[in-house]
């Protein structure tokens, strides 16, 4: 049987293990609770490593504990209440005996006792960390300095406030101050027409270097770069050149024109189906008509059907239907005439317009970008004028729980920059609630973090994000700019770990970011907080997706559906319905030569009607009159032959003199009606675009603080009609002489 003290040992043996074991398991502290204000910081302490039981050191003990008896315990009270001096003589015996001889040797001497090793800081003073505490009023009231400096002529304090203005433009970290670069335009402008070419020249410069993002300060300094010297081309070439490249890549500014360019290919379309279904009706309503005279009674006459048939096919008109349902109606009208291509084009046309105030939504709703979170991200990060603003729709939306990360993200990083630490600090949490891995937010709370004076706390956010996002610089460039001046507190025997350690996260910044390389930090006597470190910047890709249209794109659907369809109610529903009735439209067209429908003599142009002449083939392409007379040779005299023959040259003059004056009015109306419709309407497409961008070259939507040149607009969209009407009335000229 194995005794109780033996086996206490074995149980302690192996509970020791337990907290090794454990420990191994733990993970470096994080400042990630920190930054995550909703759970309470984790406990560092082990939690595996439960309290070891007494029992364990059981074999010390013994298996039946002696009772004391009176006399012990008075023995051992005499012996704790002993005179005080006796204490010293006791000690001296107590050393002196030693086991063996009870002396001990003559060479032994008590253990050194080590002293221990005491590490002094150096008593370095560092730089504090700035933030520059600056709102929009502030860079207002520099602007006002400046212009009553101008005003009253004061070079020199106009000077001052311009120069003061660029150096709160760099502290701030502000991208762009896209209203003050718009005074300075129109400070330009007045100089300008004054005369003050070059005066007018440095003021949109100035407007330009406050504002690089803003393409129409470039545009307004590449007009004046062309006045100025119109012999250096290249000069005002690379302003237009930036300009149009800045107004490609913003979405503040690219949105604006491409929802100028979606509507005025949607005007087109629809200005085309109109004007197309239009000639379409007027060439084929004849055939129509003498069609309808034949499903009333023969006692109604000609002219009488002819009227009723005039009404009936005004009536969306009158009753005020809407554009669609009279085209729909025309299309009814005559598809049983139309050729295929014909038929197909116009059914394309007016499907197209039936789907138009489905296309108009979703134009609106992807071009949508004033008034939307996105902008508000936008201008948070850009840290400009007008960011105040975007700061209290962002706190309103977090007071109704409802902005997302990537606001309250913008708006933390924009409160650092304005010397709002706490505000940020705090916003700064209320990110990471939302998502506390993101390694933008660990190097912007950490840039936060070392202007409050918290630089361990900043350096462990560091080491997070470039674990998190191991190609980002901003981190690894944050991290070195904290050890180096860490190291200056350091004792000599510490300095040199550090150094090396800020050494490699140096490296590992310029590795991947060459441009670190000639990065050079600001002054020890002003740093910066927005010089000093890096702030990783958000993609377009990021907030884009908070321009939300929805709102836009319904109100807009809904008023083009009251006017297109304005009996029934705006939806997909109904647009689809108009669609899908065009298509139906289409393929009724093709019953015509089982309905007998009558067609057009290639000849004459009269109406090949079997129920007039039986005689006929069904699919006869001449009429009675042109089948006796050419066809059959001999049944007509000659006298009523050459009657009939100026009666076809007749037409088919009258047909071309029509199709030039419609090619010379509409381009692409001469090949409609000389019956190539595809290209025709192609033509027709193109110069009413054109015609549409010269006309309307304000724009629908105007773009913030400007738009682009006239020249910019007018010149391309003047040079598209002149092309498109000389190339129509060529390929007409060709056409009409069977080339």
């Amino acid at each position: 049987m194995i005794r109780l003290p033996l086996f206490a040992l074995l149980l302690s043996g192996f509970t020791l293990l337990v907290p090794v074991v454990a420990s191994a398991q733990l993970e470096a502290p994080t400042r990630l609770p920190e930054v995550d204000p909703g759970p309470m910081e984790p406990d560092l302490r082990d939690e595996s490593m439960d309290p070891v039981d007494d029992a364990a050191y059981a074999e010390d003990v013994p298996e039946e504990e002696d009772v004391p008896t009176a006399e012990e315990d008075a023995s051992t009270e005499d012996a704790f209440t002993e005179d005080a001096d006796d204490a010293p003589a006791r000690n001296v015996r107590a050393s002196e005996a030693v086991p063996g001889n009870g002396r001990p040797p003559a060479a032994a001497s008590p253990p050194p006792v080590e002293e221990p090793t005491v590490i002094t800081p150096r008593p370095v003073t560092l730089s504090p960390v700035l933030a520059p505490r600056v709102t929009d009023a502030d860079l207002e009231a520099l602007w006002n300095r400046w212009r009553q400096a101008r005003a009253t002529n004061d070079r020199a304090a106009a000077a001052a406030a311009l120069k003061e203005l660029r150096t709160l433009r760099v502290e701030l970290a502000a991208t762009d101050l896209e209203p003050l670069s718009a005074g300075f335009l129109r400070e330009a402008a007045v100089r300008r027409r004054a005369g003050d070419m070059a005066g007018a020249v440095r003021l949109a410069e100035v407007a330009v270097e406050l504002s690089p993002g803003l393409p129409y300060a470039r545009f307004e300094l590449a007009e004046l770069y062309a006045l100025e010297k119109p012999t250096d081309v290249s000069r005002t070439l690379g302003q237009v050149r930036q300009a149009l490249t800045t107004l490609a890549r913003d979405a503040r500014y690219r949105r604006p024109a491409l929802a100028d360019l979606g509507a005025l290919v949607l005007l087109a379309w629809g200005a085309t189906a109109v004007l197309l279904m239009g000639l379409f009706f007027l060439r084929k309503l004849r055939y129509a008509l003498h069609d309808f005279h034949h499903l009333l009674p023969r006692v109604v006459s000609r002219w009488q059907s002819l009227v009723l048939g005039l009404l009936l096919l005004s009536l969306p008109w009158v009753l005020g239907l809407g554009v669609l349902p009279a085209l729909l109606v025309m299309l009814a009208t005559v598809s049983l005439y139309l050729s295929r291509t014909e038929r197909v084009v116009a059914a394309v046309l007016v499907a197209g317009v039936g789907l138009l105030p489905l296309a108009a939504g979703q134009l609106a709703r992807v071009t949508a970008f004033a008034g939307t979170p996105a902008e508000d991200v936008y201008l948070l990060e850009r840290g400009g004028l007008s960011a105040e603003e975007a700061r209290a729709r962002v706190l309103t939306r977090m007071a109704s729980r409802t902005a997302t990360f990537v606001e309250v993200l913008s708006l933390a990083y924009f409160e650092s920059r304005r010397g709002l630490l706490e505000e940020a600090r705090t916003h700064f949490k209320a990110a990471s609630v939302l998502k506390n891995s993101d390694a933008r937010l660990l190097t912007r709370f950490g840039n936060t973090l070392v202007a409050l004076g918290d630089a361990d706390g900043a350096a462990l956010l560091y080491v997070q994000a470039s674990q998190s996002a191991p190609d980002l610089a901003a981190p690894h460039y944050n991290l070195a700019q904290v050890v180096r001046r860490r190291a200056k507190t350091l004792p000599d025997s510490e300095v040199g770990k550090e150094l090396d350690r800020a050494a490699t996260a140096m490296a590992s910044a310029q590795a991947l970011d060459g441009a670190l390389l000639v990065r050079d930090p600001p002054p020890e006597d002003r740093l910066l907080l927005n010089l000093l470190l890096l702030s990783p910047t958000l993609g377009e890709s990021d907030w884009l997706p908070l321009a939300d249209g929805t709102g836009a794109g319904r109100q807009v659907e809904t008023q083009l559906s009251r006017w297109l369809l304005p009996g029934l109610p705006p939806g997909p529903m109904a647009s689809a319905g108009a669609a899908a009735l065009a298509a139906l439209l289409a393929l009724w067209g093709f019953a015509g030569d089982r309905l007998k429908a009558a067609k057009v003599c290639e000849r004459c142009g009269r109406a090949v009607c079997v129920r007039c002449d039986p005689e006929l083939g069904v699919g006869s392409k001449q009429c009675g009159q042109c089948v006796n007379v050419f066809a059959r040779r001999g049944l007509v005299p000659q006298q009523l032959r050459a009657r009939k023959q100026l009666q076809v040259d007749r037409h088919q003059a009258w047909t071309g003199r029509v199709a030039y004056v419609l090619g010379a009015v509409l381009s692409g109306a001469g090949h409609v009606a000389s019956g190539v419709p595809v290209r025709g309407a192609l033509y027709v497409f193109g110069f009413l675009f054109a015609l549409a961008a010269v006309l309307l070259h304000q724009g629908l939507v105007r773009g913030p603080y400007g738009e682009a040149p006239l020249y910019l607009k007018l010149a391309p969209a003047v040079l598209l009609l002149l092309g498109v009407h000389l190339l129509s009335l060529r390929g007409l000229r060709r056409l009409r002489r069977g080339e």
